[in-house]
């Protein structure tokens, strides 16, 4: 019996034992790590941009930059007194009817121009138009004919927000998944069954990107309705403190408007993901 013949084999085991773990068992470990950066940069930047903050005003002083210590300071004062609180009830009033009415609205309209072509092509150009039109042209008309106060403020918003909801429906029910309509025809599908059950679910994903980016522009139309009618809102506490040069206070109601828009886009964002998982890719 030779000596290689009767020489253990332990190595051997110890690098079968080294071996690099699968790519499913990787994946995971990878997607961690990447979000820890992707957290870190972001805190990163916070902390550049409060640092910039306070550089600005010790250069240019309090009119130009507050203090963020300062801004924290009137945050609390005015969640403390309530007049935060009130301003974003009255904001999220307006933001929330204007968001289900474009949402209706824009979702039944576009499943109609998408669903069928030729009803698409007619009101194809009048919808570029209107989309293509800046909102606050319309908002002399929208005072006349609804006043200054929440039912205008809506209407400001449903028009901010309602053409991306239904071009982004229409295109998402246009281009549904070919092959699952032309098995539907195949067994025998009638084209109210390929519509409700086929096209409006493949657009879902579409439907949803197109909330999302409606409920963003939503807050901005928010601000703006608040800015040029009756002062009142998130909107009305921004006037307030801009007429005023308290710049801190001002800074502490953009801030939480950067908040709710932020918040409402990932609510949004997650259900978009949520929802779009089932639907098929083509490969491409």
């Amino acid at each position: 019996m030779t000596e290689e013949m009767v020489r253990p084999h332990a190595p051997a085991d110890r690098a079968d034992r080294r071996a690099p773990a699968p790519a499913g068992q990787t994946a995971p470990r990878r997607r961690h790590q990447e979000s820890g950066y992707i957290l870190g940069a972001q805190v990163l930047i916070v902390l550049l941009l409060i640092a910039g903050m306070y550089a600005l005003n010790a250069v240019a002083g309090k009119l130009t930059m507050p203090r963020p210590d300062a801004v924290l300071e009137q945050s609390i004062r005015m969640w403390s007194d309530g007049t935060m609180l009130r301003g974003l009830g009255e904001s999220l009033t307006v933001v929330g009817l204007g968001f289900l009415l474009s949402a209706a609205s824009g979702i039944a309209i576009g499943i109609l121009l998408g669903g069928f072509r030729v009803l698409g092509r007619v009101f194809d150009p009048f919808v570029n138009a209107m989309n293509s039109t800046p909102g606050a042209a319309f908002i002399p008309l929208i005072i006349v004919w609804f006043g200054l106060y929440t039912e205008a403020k809506v209407v400001v918003v449903w028009n901010a927000a309602v053409f991306p909801i239904l071009i982004n429906t229409a295109a998402g029910v246009a281009n549904a998944n070919r092959d699952l309509v032309e098995m539907g025809q195949a067994f025998g599908a009638r084209r109210a069954r390929l519509f409700w059950s086929i096209m409006v679910p493949d657009a879902l994903p579409s439907i949803l990107s197109g909330l999302r980016i409606g409920a963003a522009i939503c807050t901005v139309g928010t601000v703006i309705a608040e800015l040029t009618m009756a002062q009142s809102g998130l909107g009305g506490l921004l006037v307030t403190a801009g007429n005023r040069f308290q710049m801190d206070r001002y800074f502490a109601v953009v801030i939480v408007l950067m908040v709710l828009g932020t918040l409402i886009t990932a609510l949004l964002r997650l259900a978009e993901r949520r929802f779009a998982r089932w639907r098929l890719t083509d490969g491409r």
